[in-house]
């Protein structure tokens, strides 16, 4: 008996898991991605340490201590990344890599010892790589010198990597085969880095034991919901294109509306209130829903709801629960590749522009698409055991 209590003892520590997203802004998208696999992490394998990796630590510490009981914060990878900032593309993933594989830099170098240690690191979906943020597509090469270098395995999940310039496709794509798993949320970007083509992170997040929507146990019944629901994106908006959101918004309220209450969902604090003003300026009374009472008492979206959204993961949650829905796209070449994902897997939400004709914004939903979601969080799920099975390396 004490000799297998002794071999009990001995067996080696796991190796931590890392993750890397975008969260802590906050924007709510990027945080609901996290948590979804801070959870699914933490009821899988709660004993092995995580680390997150994300541009902000300390809000992050904030926004997931109630997921993961080993759950440990940094922004290494996020720091070399934003650090080119003035440099050249290239010069900037030269700097990664020898950084990575030399070391050198007081910066740098006592976070880049610990991530030799890791299981497995892993980028977290999200659309946060891209030509619009030219800078976050260095945390690549970065893991790819890890991989080389260390023997790291690296993976990338729910990825959304266009728009991409012509230069910027053939360097994702040299990367992309030092992945052990590279997956991405929607067909185009597969095809133009050679990835595989799955499905967004989010839908992992119905897999797990937290309740995604508000009722009535997370102090939000669902009669005390608003029937028609706005979410008003605050960034990609010039001046003139606010005027012309806050006309179609308005015109959609006016012509597809329902009840006599409006909601206004922020989803970046303060950014997405923006338009709360000029809507009351047009006679249309909104009930701000600010991102703590999303975070924290759930999404409020249930059948019998009109929504119009810019936002990507407000589309696919109102859908999943059945809501009937219009996504506006603020910029076609981002956004649009988005929502066409979500319409590619059967949301049924109509898909539009600013400068549509409200006749061409009439909101729709499929009602199969509730129970495709369960077909895809079991995809999800598949994905999820495959990176992270029970075999974890140790010391």
């Amino acid at each position: 008996m004490f000799e297998r209590f002794r071999r009990r003892a001995a067996r080696p520590e796991p190796k931590p898991i890392y993750l890397v997203s975008a969260a802590g802004l906050p924007n709510y998208g990027d945080e609901f991605l996290t948590r979804v696999w801070l959870d699914w992490l933490a009821h899988n394998h709660p004993d092995v340490p995580v680390w997150l990796d994300c541009p902000e630590p300390g809000r992050a510490n904030h926004l997931f201590r109630d997921t993961h009981p080993a759950l440990k914060t940094t922004n290494t990878l996020w720091h070399l990344a934003f650090g080119a900032a003035e440099m050249t593309f290239s010069e900037g993933v030269a700097r990664a890599d020898r950084v990575v594989r030399e070391l050198g830099s007081p910066r740098f170098d006592l976070g880049l010892i610990e991530l030799r240690g890791m299981a497995s690191i892993h980028l977290l979906g999200g659309g946060y790589m891209n030509t619009v943020w030219q800078n976050h597509l260095l945390l690549l090469p970065a893991l790819v010198a890890l991989k080389e270098e260390f023997g790291i395995p690296i993976y990338a999940t729910g990825q959304g990597l266009l728009p991409l310039s012509d230069e910027l496709k053939e360097q994702v794509r040299a990367w992309v085969p030092a992945f052990d798993v590279f997956e991405t949320r929607d067909v185009s970007s597969a095809t133009t880095v050679g990835a595989f083509a799955g499905i967004d992170d989010a839908f992992l997040g119905f897999a797990n034991a937290r309740k995604i929507y508000a009722d009535a146990e997370d102090g939000a019944p669902a009669e005390e919901i608003p029937d028609t629901v706005l979410v008003v994106q605050g960034d990609f908006l010039s001046a003139d294109a606010a005027t012309r959101v806050l006309d179609t918004v308005e015109s959609f309220v006016l012509t597809y509306g329902r009840g006599e209450r409006v909601a206004l969902i922020e989803s970046i604090p303060p950014d997405d209130s923006w338009s709360a003003w000029g809507l009351r300026e047009r006679g249309i009374e909104v009930e701000q829903y600010p991102f703590l009472k999303l975070w924290q008492g759930g999404f409020p979206a249930r059948p019998g709801q009109v929504w119009l959204s810019t936002r990507f993961h407000f589309h696919l949650l109102a859908a999943a629960a059945g809501a009937e829905g219009t996504a506006i796209s603020l910029r076609p070449d981002y956004y649009g590749v988005k929502h066409g994902s979500l319409a590619d897997v059967g949301t049924g939400w109509t898909l539009g522009e600013v400068n549509s004709s409200i006749e061409d914004l009439a909101p729709a939903v499929a009602p199969t698409f509730p129970a495709r979601r369960i077909e895809l969080t079991a995809q999800k799920v598949d994905l999820a055991a495959r990176l992270y099975g029970d075999a974890l390396r140790r010391d």
